[in-house]
């Protein structure tokens, strides 16, 4: 069996099969972003975005969420100050989260990690979007693993949604385990 065919074959798996997501990362949406770096700091803006770069022991956190890295980008609308865009960068980026009140937890590792968030498709709308419904995504590039309660995975990228403790999409090679039953 080729690589293509077992990616394929895991792929058809979703991986957050019944993973039930609560109170902790609704409560992560409304906390602020903080961050800190024991290096240099510098805000540019070109256009319509205004980008804060920092260096040297970024941690960055929002309620349970907490990623880790050597250097950190964020771009902001400069109109509305809303955060688009969070890039890090380190040997290794990690991330970690909550995933529900009972403890759940999600971890990863990348070489780069971009954190935004994306309008959902509305199944029952053929593709629509609602109004005012977002899902975080995080891209995990380069050597990138992913543990949850109920899987992990080792991909050279691997994109995630955070609402539905879901890999959307991986990049190979990649392998990894499955729970045989959810643990929810």
């Amino acid at each position: 069996m080729t690589h293509r065919n077992r990616f394929a074959i895991a792929a058809s798996v979703i991986i957050g099969l019944t993973s039930t997501l609560g109170h902790a990362l609704e409560a992560d949406k409304l906390a602020q972003v903080e961050w800190e770096a024991k290096g240099n700091s510098t805000m540019v803006q070109e256009g319509d975005t205004r980008t804060l770069s920092m260096e040297n022991e970024v941690v960055i956190t929002q309620g349970s969420l907490r990623i880790e890295g050597d250097s950190a980008q964020f771009d902001y609308a400069v109109a509305s100050n809303e955060l688009r865009l969070i890039t890090v960068t380190g040997n290794p980026v990690r991330y970690s989260q909550t995933l529900s009140e009972a403890g759940d937890r999600v971890e990863a590792t990348s070489n780069s990690l971009r954190l935004f968030t994306e309008a959902k498709l509305d199944s029952e709308a053929n593709g629509s979007t609602s109004p005012g419904s977002e899902q975080s995504i995080v891209e995990l590039i380069g050597e990138a693993t992913i543990d949850s309660p109920d899987s992990s995975m080792r991909c050279a990228a691997i994109v995630y949604l955070v609402d539905a403790d879901l890999i959307r999409e991986a990049t190979g090679p990649c392998s990894g385990s499955l729970a045989n039953s959810p643990t929810n």
